[in-house]
Order: structure tokens, then sequence, then C-alpha cells
């Protein structure tokens, strides 16, 4: 049918009307409602057994603006505020559990944000990890809990188990500096009132957070949710957390020759008991918000030792030396969450698939055992200490063994300024590690945990927000001279203790040279892994491509499927700083991994401290394993078994805060009832006209 003239205008003219109407209402919304950008969310994780974090209502919860600056208001919201809901705006310092519950328990907070700009003194301490972190995990599957310390109770003596806490309105964290004090300005002009009625009388500065979380009950029920499809696709309710472990051996282990003229080792070396020193740290830490996660004394002090201690091991030991004894750096993913990493490796050694599974027709490194396994050394909270105050050694195993590499440690670091003191436990106590793993499989493992405090953490900041820079005293050097007190010359001389006292287990002879970690490489991994992740070193490391940024690194594990730039920067900078130059170009510069799962091949600066170097294909031993706990792969695992980490974490549609101005109490109740009439009189006309329709829709006279 044709459309006449005048329908066509009209058409158009309806159209043009929706086109502004919409555009105005954008106008509209972005003049009621300021965008909080960069706000940190707290989200929810589960477990077999529980759900723990936070979530929103599916629209998001709305409340007015209290701000708590003392339990003075506090009391006045809980006691005297009217107009709730309320969103409580606190500072770090009043963000406790006690807090928290309070205002849970009064039905009149619908969320919480805390705030706190980089000039504002930090807390004195601030931890939401348990007392005993992974308290249900390690030895306490073979000798029950492990959390005593002496006569205290938990490692963490500042844990407040925040973390482990399910709580039941959205918490924010906001530390730009315009948006606090537009928040401030706000609550200023608008809430703030001399009695709790007159804020029902004018309008009040208001904030919407949303944070709806999909997943929720458990893990083994959010799993069974994944596996339900809608008619047009699957929809995942949460995923595991989990990533990939990096690791290397000083030399290379394989049985076969290559022919490609690169020598490779007899797997000889390997087959003996004990031949293997592992030299282990975590990577991961957490906190309550999602992309926020730092860990300078948590994770990153070992990292950097780690990896300088590899460096300068294999510039001491020339790869063409064969010896009978070989070492493990293993990187660990996922610690922080009932040891993800470590017992995911336990797993695959105990099923001959570490580290890869056999393949004949590969030229592939044999499994690795744990009965392979000598010395193990993890490196864990590396703070300098205070002055005088030496490095403590951590161990369960009074053997000979142990004893005689403690001694080792303890004449290479006297000669350094880097003390040792051994700390046996009168019970079957270790702090919190990754070697627990190892040790509730083969409990005879010639173990040792090296830190810093003799038996409380003291880290204030454990798996916080707040384990910054700053906790670490890192000031970075910029290629200029690395003064002798500073944390990056403490770390280097830790480097060169460890790297010359696996010297004399390899070789069975004392170090007599003159090589040590080198100080300005401290400074530049603590720069890159604190500071700026797209550094020079990083950027060396993956030959100027686009991974990192100009920020802090964070270090919560993530979820399975999605590889942690963590892992990436920390494997390409082992390979970068420890592999070997050869003659391949850009084009041939990658491995076989049909012939060759011996090596990795990549294409990196020549030089750590210049990206703008000349490019160089490098050979190395650095790999990367699954960090996926076993739970995830075990068909039919019961998830309440409490033998392999079960955790989740859940997927949610977006997370986002903003501010405006909720109308006064009395407005909200004129438009409601407005609504109300508006709605009764168009039913009645409806009604009217429906019974007249004869009557006004009849048919015109017939024209002439």
């Amino acid at each position: 049918m044709n459309m006449g003239f005048s329908q066509i205008v009209s058409y158009f003219l309806l159209v043009l009307l929706l086109y502004s109407c919409n555009g105005e209402s954008q106008r509209l919304r972005y003049q009621m409602y300021e965008d909080i950008e960069g706000a940190y969310a707290c989200f929810r994780r589960l477990n077999g057994t529980h759900q723990f974090g936070c979530s929103s209502s599916r629209s998001g919860n709305v409340g007015v603006v209290h701000i708590i600056e003392n339990q003075a208001d506090s009391d006045w919201l809980v006691s005297n505020g009217l107009a709730g809901p309320y969103v409580a705006v606190v500072h770090p310092s009043m963000f406790t559990r006690s807090l928290l519950l309070t205002l849970q328990s009064s039905g009149k907070v619908n969320g919480v944000v805390m705030i706190n700009n980089s000039s504002a003194e930090k807390p004195l301490h601030f931890s939401h990890e348990d007392t005993c972190p992974n308290r249900y995990s390690g030895l306490s599957q073979l000798y029950g809990q492990t959390c005593s310390v002496g006569e205290k109770s938990g490692w963490n003596p500042h844990g407040t188990s925040v973390l482990l806490m399910d709580w039941k309105f959205p918490i924010f964290y906001v530390t730009d500096k315009s948006h606090i004090d537009h928040l401030y300005k706000c609550y200023q002009k608008h809430n703030a009132v001399a009695h709790p009625g007159e804020q029902l009388e004018r309008a009040l500065c208001a904030l919407e957070l949303k944070s709806h979380m999909y997943a929720a009950v458990n893990s083994k029920k959010c799993m069974k949710r994944n596996n339900y499809q809608t008619l047009f696709s699957q929809v995942n309710s949460c995923d595991p957390l989990g990533g990939r472990n990096v690791w290397q051996t000083l030399f290379p282990r394989s049985t076969h020759q290559l022919g490609n003229g690169l020598d490779q080792r007899s797997s000889k070396q390997t087959e003996a008991n004990g031949s293997i020193a592992v030299l282990a740290a975590r990577m991961d830490s957490t906190s309550m918000f999602d992309g926020l996660v730092p860990a300078s004394i948590g994770a990153v002090s070992g990292i950097v030792t780690l990896i300088s201690t590899a460096q300068l091991l294999f510039r001491m030991i020339p790869q063409q030396e064969n010896y009978d004894k070989n070492v493990l750096f293993l990187l660990l993913a996922g610690e922080s969450y009932d040891y993800i990493g470590s017992s995911r490796i336990v797993f695959d050694m105990k099923q001959g698939t570490f580290p890869v599974k056999p393949d004949p027709s590969v030229a592939q490194p044999p499994p690795i055992g744990l009965q392979h396994i000598g010395p193990f050394i993890e490196l864990s909270q590396l703070k300098k200490p205070a002055d005088g105050q030496p490095l403590y050694v951590h161990r369960l195993e009074d053997s000979s063994e142990v004893k005689n590499f403690i001694k080792i440690l303890q004449r290479n670091g006297n000669g350094l300024g880097v003390p040792i003191s051994d700390k046996l436990p009168a019970s079957r106590n270790l702090p919190p590690a990754s070697l627990q793993t190892f040790l509730a499989e083969r409990p005879d493992i010639p173990g040792l945990v090296l830190t810093e405090h003799a038996a409380q953490y003291s880290n204030n900041y454990y798996h916080s927000v707040f384990d910054d820079t700053a906790s670490l005293n890192y000031i970075y050097a910029n290629k200029s001279e690395v003064p002798n007190d500073s944390i990056q010359a403490y770390l280097a001389n830790v480097s060169t203790t460890i790297a010359h006292s696996l010297y004399e287990h390899v070789t069975n002879k004392e170090y007599l040279g003159s090589l040590t970690a080198d100080k300005n490489l401290m400074d530049e991994l603590l720069h890159c892994y604190l500071e700026q992740n797209n550094c020079s070193l990083f950027q060396s490391a993956v030959a100027g491509s686009s991974e990192g940024e100009e920020k802090p690194l964070s270090y919560y594990v993530g979820v399975s499927h999605v590889y942690s730039l963590v892992s990436i920067l920390t494997g390409a900078a082992m390979a970068l700083l420890t592999g070997s130059p050869t003659k391949f170009n850009e084009t041939d510069c990658h491995n076989n991994a049909s012939t060759d799962q011996v090596y990795q091949y990549i294409w990196v600066s020549s030089q750590w401290n210049n990206s703008s170097s000349p490019k160089v294909c490098l050979q190395t031993t650095m790999n990367f394993s699954s960090a996926v706990s076993p739970a995830f792969i075990i068909d039919g695992y019961d998830m309440a078994s409490g033998k392999y980490s079960t955790w989740t974490e859940s997927v949610w549609p977006e997370l986002t805060a903003r501010m405006f101005l909720k109308p006064p109490f009395y407005q909200e109740v004129i438009t409601l009832v407005l609504g109300i009439v508006v709605l009764g009189l168009s039913f009645a006309g409806v009604f009217y006209i429906n019974g007249r329709k004869e009557i006004l829709f009849s048919p015109g006279l017939p024209s002439t």
C-alpha cells in the first residue's frame, strides 16, 4: 500500500521526535548522575561449602550518603537516621569488622564505600585475611590445625577475616581525590543536618552501587549451574580460580637428541632421589577489591629475589658443565586460595605428568616426582629486617641434610650482612607456605621457609590494598647508584646468599668466585613489579609488544581461562635473564612442540636494561604449567572434602558507582500519588472509551 505525502511527513516527524527525546534523556541522565570512575568493587568468591564477598541487587543498591569519621557518626546512623536506606562512607581507619557487622545488623545500610586518597595517612594495620591464612589446607590435612605460634594464636595477628564473610550489601573503594572531594561537598551541602528529621524535607546526596553477582551458595552449586543452557547460549555463573605456574630448571633435562646442534643433558641426573633442589616463591596475593591487589611484601619480595637468584646462578655455573644435581625454580600461582598452584604440581608429580605429560615420540623433560626433591627453599615475605635482626628459617625436618644446608646459608649470609637464624618449632607448625603442600604428601622433604618474621607476621598489611610500595620502603634509583642500606641492596645480598649456597649444593664445593647479584637489576625488577609494568625490562622481555601499562600490577590470581599478566611477564623476565642466545632469526625463533618440549625459544631484546637494543632469539628451559586445582579435573570430586582447593569467582555484568541527588521524601510521596492518580485516570479513560467505541469510532457518512 502506498503511503500518502502527509503520512510520510508524519512518520518522519515522529522518528525525529523520538530521536530528539532520546538525546535529551541521555543529556538529562548525565546532568542527574555523576559516574565515579575508577571505583574498585568487592565481589563474590565461593568454595566447596560457602560464599564470600559482596553483591548488590540486580538493579543496584541505592542509599543516602552518610560519612562516618568516628564512632559518634556510626551511632547517629544506627540510632537516629530516618532517611534510609543509607550508604556509609568510611575511611580505612574506620573500615573494621565490628563496624561492618554493626551496619549490616542495623538494617538501615544499603552499601559501604571506603575512601582513601594518596595523601592520606595509612592505618597502623589493615588485613582482612584470616589470622591463620589457608587454615584448612596444607599440613592441616596431615596434622590438624597448625595455626598456633608459641603461646599466640594465628600467624597474621591483625587478620579480621572480613575477606571470608558474606556481606549483604555492596562495598566499593574510591581513591580518586576529585570524586572524594565532590562526595564531601555534596554531603556537606545536602545531607549534614542538625536534626534527623530535616533529612526528610530536602533533596539528599545519594549513591547507587551496582555489583550484582550471578553465583551463589557454593562452588558446587554454581559449577552445576554452568551446565545449564538457555535457548540461545550457555550462561556461566562462576569460573574456577587459577592460572599458570612458571617453572625452570638450571640445566636442561631430556633423554633425546634433537638433531639441531643443541646439546641435551641425559636424564640420569634426575633419576636419583633427592637430586633436585627447589627454590620456590608465590606469585599472587588477594584483597577485597577487584583489580587492586598489591603485594610488595606478600609476593613481590619473593618473586624478585628468586629471579635475581636464578640469573646469578646461571652466570655462576656454565651450562656445558655436567653435574649430578639440578635446581628447579618454581613461581606458583593461586597460593592465597588453599595453595592452588603447588597442589596442582604435587598432583601432577604423583600422576607422573610434571612438568609435561610423557610422550616417547617427543624430546621432553622426563617426569619429576616427589622422591626427586632434595632441599626445598621457599622465599616468603622478605622485608628488610630492623638493624641487627636476622632472616629466619622455619622448618619441620631435623635431618642432617637440612641442618647442613642451613649452615651453608648462614656461612654465606654472614659474609654479606644477611644473618640467618634457624627456627625449629617444638610442634608441627610452619608459617602458611607452599612447602606445606609438598610436606603433606612427603613429610621427609628437607624443606625450609626463609622469611623476615620470627613468629607472627610483621607485615601489618597482609592481603590488603595497603601492601604497596611504601610498605617495602622502596625508592626507585633509576640507573643511578643504589644505596647500600636500601631494600634493593638487601634483597640482592639475599639473592647472592641463596645462589652461592645452591652452587655449593650442586657442585659439592664452595664458591670462590666474585660474582654477586646485580643491585641495579634488583632495582629495575622492583620498579617493574611495584610501580610500572611496562618498564624497560619487561619491554625487553616481550620484545616491545603491547603487554603492560604504566601502573602497578595486580597480583590476584584471576580465573583459570584468563592468563594472568603477572605469570606472562614473570616467565618472560626469567627467560630474558637466564636464556642462551641462538642464531635463529625472528621467523625461526619458536619451539616446535611436536618434536621439542625441552626448550622454549623467545624473541627478545639483547639487553634487559635497553628495550631498543638489537633483538635476539633466546633458548630457555623456562616454561609454564597449569595452576588449576585438581578438584576441577577429577571426575566426581567431592567439593566438601577439603583435600584440594575449590575456590571459584562469580561472574558479574558490571561494577559501577554513581552519585546523584535523591528528591525529598514529600516529593517522592507526591510523585507516587500523582502516578497512582494518572494510572487510575488512564484505566478509567480506557474503560470509558471501550464502552463507547461504537459511537466514538463509528464509520463516517459515505462520500458523494
